[in-house]
């Protein structure tokens, strides 16, 4: 995946699309980032994906 990832500062709510203004909501993905995984939001009208600063903790494989 080679879309653009936009990162944004979290505050109190991530709700509205910065760029389109959509405004119900994200969908969300995981990218694999090295060790962890990046947890990704994307706007399900305009497609671009923003980064919240949000990862998790990968599970070790077994």
């Amino acid at each position: 995946m080679d879309n653009k990832i936009n990162s944004i500062v979290f505050d109190a709510e991530f709700r509205f699309c910065p760029i389109c203004g959509y405004s119900d909501g994200f969908h969300t993905m995981l990218k694999q980032d090295k060790d962890r995984l990046r947890w990704l939001f994307i706007c399900p009208s305009c497609h671009e994906i923003f980064d919240i600063g949000y990862t998790l903790e990968n599970l070790k494989k077994k």
